[in-house]
C-alpha cells in the first residue's frame, strides 16, 4: 500500500497563502511515489489543526514555513504534534521553506526530524526514496545539540523540468487570487534581503512558453480571474517578459496579473511597460526600500529617486496600478532620514505605498551576524504611522479618487486602497 503523505501549511496569519501554493509545487514532483494530501490549516486554531492531521493518519508529515515569522507558529505546531503522537506509531516530521532554512534550530528542537533548506523538490524526493536521511543533500538535522548540515542540493535547472503545480490538491484561493511562479531568485544582491541567500544569487526562470501554458491552464481549468505572480523579481529579464506578453496577446486572459519588479529592470527596455499593460499586468509592486541615497548604497540598491519617479509616472500613464514598498529602521537610518521618508515617498508618487519595519534575518549582511524573528517595536510603530500619513496626504487621496472615477482595473485597485484607509480610520 502506498504511503500517505500529508503536507501542511500550519496555523498562522497570512494575507496571500504562498505556503499552501509552495506545497502544491512540491507535491507535483513526488505524487508518482506516494498518496498525497495538502492540509491548509492557516485559519485553524492549533488544537483543530493537530486534530485534522491525525484524522488523516499520515505516514509522514511535511510542514512549510513561509518566512522568519512563520518559524514560531510552525515550531508550536510541531511541538503539539509530537505531544499527541501515538507511542506505537512514530510519524516523521519534515519542515522546509524560507523560515526553516534561515532558522532550523527552533523547529528541530520542537521535534521535527529534519529540515529541508533551500529548494525542496530534490531533497524531499530523496527523503521519500531513502531510509537513511543523514546524508540527503539539502537537509539539516539536530544531533547532540548541534546542527548537522548536509551538502547543498543542486539547483533545479531548467525550471521547466518541474511538473505543473498540483492545484487540484489546494482549496479554492481566498479572494479568487490564484498564485503562480514563473522564476526563482534574483540576480541582484541587496544587503537586507534573504532571497539571494535562499537561492544562492541564482536567478532561473520558466520559459515564456511554459509560463503561458500555465496561465492558459489556470484560466480554462480553474477559472482564474486574478493571477498573482509570486516571483521576487518578475522583470529580471525584460526580453523574457516581452516574449511572455507577446505570447499572451490575443488570448482569453484573466482580469489582470499582479507582479513585483525592480525599478531599474522596468526601465531597462522602454517598450517593457507598454507591453506589460497590453498583456494586462496591471498591478506592479516596486521595492524602493529607501530614497536616501547614502542608505540605499549601504543596502546594495543605489537606485536614484528620479528613476522611481519616472517608473511610477510611466506605470500610471499606461493604466498600471503601482505599489511602492519602503523599509523603516534600516541600519544607519537617522532621525533626519526618517523625517524625510514621507516627503520623498510623496514626491516619487506611487499610487499606494507600504512601509514595513526592518526584519534583520539571519545570514543577511545588514543583520551584522545576528538576526531575529521580530522587528523592533519602535520601527513597527513608525511604519504604521507612515502608512497612515501617506494615505492621508491630499495628493494621494486625489490620485486614488481620480483612479476610482476613471474605472477599470486600476480603479478597482484604488477603491480597495481607499476602503482599507477608511477601515483604519
Amino acid at each position: 500500500m502506498s504511503r500517505r503523505i500529508l503536507l501542511v501549511k500550519p496555523p498562522e496569519h497570512s494575507q496571500f497563502n504562498f505556503g499552501a501554493f509552495s506545497l502544491a509545487v512540491l507535491a507535483a514532483g513526488v505524487r508518482d511515489l506516494v498518496d498525497l494530501e495538502i492540509l491548509d490549516a492557516t485559519n485553524l486554531d492549533l488544537g483543530a489543526a493537530v486534530k485534522a492531521v491525525w484524522q488523516r493518519q499520515p505516514d509522514l508529515i511535511g510542514i512549510t514555513t513561509m518566512g522568519i515569522t512563520s518559524v514560531a507558529p510552525a515550531s508550536a505546531f510541531v511541538r503539539a504534534l509530537q505531544q499527541t503522537q501515538v507511542a506505537t506509531r512514530k510519524v516523521p516530521i519534515v519542515v522546509g521553506g524560507h523560515g526553516a532554512s534561515c532558522l532550523a534550530r527552533p523547529v528541530l528542537e520542537a521535534g521535527a526530524d529534519v529540515v529541508v533548506r533551500g529548494e525542496g523538490e530534490i531533497s524531499f524526493r530523496r527523503l521519500l526514496e531513502e531510509r537513511c536521511w543523514s546524508e540527503v543533500p539539502g537537509t539539516i538535522h539536530l544531533g547532540d545539540g548541534k546542527l548537522k548540515t548536509a551538502a547543498p542540493a543542486p539547483p533545479i535547472e531548467p525550471l521547466d523540468c518541474l511538473s505543473l503545480p498540483a492545484r487540484d490538491l489546494l482549496p479554492w484561493p481566498t479572494g479568487h487570487v490564484h498564485l503562480m511562479e514563473t522564476s526563482r531568485g534574483c540576480p541582484h544582491a541587496c544587503n537586507f534581503c534573504e532571497t539571494t541567500r535562499f537561492f544562492a544569487r541564482r536567478w532561473r526562470a520558466h520559459s515564456p512558453e511554459r509560463v503561458v501554458q500555465e496561465v492558459v491552464r489556470l484560466v480554462k481549468k480553474f477559472n482564474a480571474w486574478i493571477i498573482h505572480i509570486s516571483d521576487d523579481n518578475f522583470a529580471a529579464d525584460p526580453r523574457r517578459v516581452r516574449r511572455i506578453c507577446q505570447l499572451l496577446g490575443g488570448r482569453d486572459l484573466p482580469a489582470f496579473f499582479m507582479v513585483s519588479a525592480r525599478a531599474d529592470d522596468l526601465t531597462a527596455d522602454p517598450e517593457l511597460i507598454p507591453a506589460m499593460a497590453g498583456a494586462r499586468f496591471l498591478r506592479v509592486s516596486v521595492g524602493v526600500e529607501t530614497l536616501d541615497q547614502r542608505l540605499a548604497q549601504a543596502a546594495g540598491k543605489p537606485i536614484p529617486a528620479a528613476v522611481y519617479q519616472a517608473v511610477f509616472k510611466r506605470l500610471r500613464m499606461h493604466g498600471i496600478f503601482s505599489v511602492a514598498s519602503f523599509i523603516v529602521g534600516l541600519p544607519g537610518e537617522t532621525t533626519e532620514i526618517r523625517r524625510g521618508a514621507l516627503r520623498m515617498a510623496l514626491e516619487v508618487a506611487p499610487d499606494a505605498a507600504r512601509f514595513v519595519p526592518f526584519l534583520p534575518m539571519p545570514g543577511v549582511p545588514m543583520a551584522k551576524g545576528g538576526g531575529g524573528v521580530e522587528p523592533d517595536p519602535i520601527h513597527a510603530r513608525e511604519a504604521q504611522r507612515l502608512n497612515t500619513e501617506f494615505l492621508s496626504a491630499p495628493c494621494v487621496s486625489q490620485r486614488l479618487i481620480q483612479a476610482v472615477e476613471a474605472g477599470g482595473i486600476r480603479g478597482i485597485l484604488a477603491r480597495g486602497v481607499t476602503a482599507r484607509d477608511a477601515a483604519l480610520k
